[in-house]
């Protein structure tokens, strides 16, 4: 069961720059709002009735999809910090589903900028939730953009609607992990984890590197692949040819993050960690679109959030390091639960 990461984006320049205002959410935290982009009767406006589940209240189906969806966004704006609020446009539909496998979501920034005022490194794209929190403007205003939101998330309808897609599996709805269906067949998968998962993606946790031939999106650096590394040349991406980049897309054990905030928190890894302190990311071969080099490897251990084969983890401390190294300024420490704290 896989995510299909990013992939939605157009590049923003420092054009937009003019004349705009800053958004007054508090410093603390980031305001993230959830848009509904489903039609009446479908997705998270599914009336069918549905029992509470795991702390979600919801009655009907729809209600407990965008329950979730809401939840992962708070848990996610209490780890971020933004003046600038952070519009994600959800949907549910149909995703390519059989009875072994099945893609779960996809999402990905809907613009991209670079050469922005508070910009870290020049001529380097990042993500517009990430620009827009560094710049402290809204570098994509409605008027001036495709769409209205930040990030665009779609999650498979087809595991509550198909008996052929993951048979035996459908969504679970609580907030609370427990996603055993009771029996030693039936384990449904927590969609509050693949939320988490996707948002991430959303947030700047994905290369804008081609797979198709190494090159790099309008041939300028993205945030996130300036800190991949190929340990076994020692060149970090921003260093490399494109068929260098293609390579070390598939060196798999290889192909690292180098960032000081990932380095902080991989103490707590067994395994996925070189001696280096490097930390390993996905590199199979052959590389996998949406997927490789744009989550962690799957040979860590404990298994972590943005892993590419659902995981079932809540936990954000490792994905928002990464995102803290692209440049996000995180706030606090430990993962919101709810709870308030």
């Amino acid at each position: 069961m896989r995510d299909r990461g990013g992939g939605r984006y157009a590049l923003v320049g420092a054009f937009v720059l003019t004349a705009l205002a800053t958004l007054s959410s508090p410093a603390w935290a980031a305001t993230i709002t959830i848009l509904n982009l489903d039609s009446s009767g479908e997705g998270l406006n599914d009336p069918s009735t549905r029992d509470t589940v795991g702390g979600n209240t919801g009655t009907t189906l729809g209600e407990q999809r965008l329950l979730v969806i809401e939840e992962a966004a708070k848990r996610w704006g209490a780890r971020l910090s933004s003046d600038v609020g952070i519009t994600i446009g959800v949907d549910f539909s149909p995703l390519e589903c059989s009875a072994l496998q099945a893609v779960l979501g996809s999402a990905g920034p809907e613009v991209v900028a670079s050469n922005f005022s508070g910009a870290p490194r020049a001529d380097t794209i990042y993500a517009v939730a990430l620009a827009n929190s560094l710049a402290g403007l809204d570098l994509c205003p409605e008027s001036s953009c495709p769409t209205y939101w930040d990030i665009g998330a779609t999650f498979n309808s087809s595991l509550d609607d198909n008996e052929d897609c993951l048979a035996w599996t459908s969504w679970y709805y609580g907030f609370d992990g427990n996603d055993s269906g009771g029996g030693n067949v039936h384990f449904d998968v927590d969609l509050l984890s693949v939320a988490l998962h996707e948002f991430g993606h959303g947030l700047g946790f994905l290369s804008y590197v081609n797979l198709a031939d190494g090159s790099k999106l309008a041939g300028l650096d993205d945030a996130y692949m300036v800190l991949l590394e190929d340990h076994s040349s020692g060149l970090t991406f921003p260093d490399m040819s494109d068929s260098e980049r293609l390579v070390a897309m598939t060196d798999t054990g290889d192909l690292h993050w180098t960032g000081s905030a990932v380095r902080s928190e991989a103490d707590s890894l067994s395994a996925g960690l070189d001696p280096s302190e490097h930390v390993e990311m996905y590199a199979p071969y052959p590389s996998e679109p949406g997927s490789s080099g744009s989550h962690f490897s799957t040979t860590l251990a404990p298994d972590q959030l943005m892993e590419p084969v659902a995981t079932d983890q809540h936990g954000l401390d490792m994905t928002a390091a990464l995102l803290g190294d692209t440049g996000w300024p995180p706030v606090g420490c430990g993962d919101y639960d709810g709870s308030g704290r």
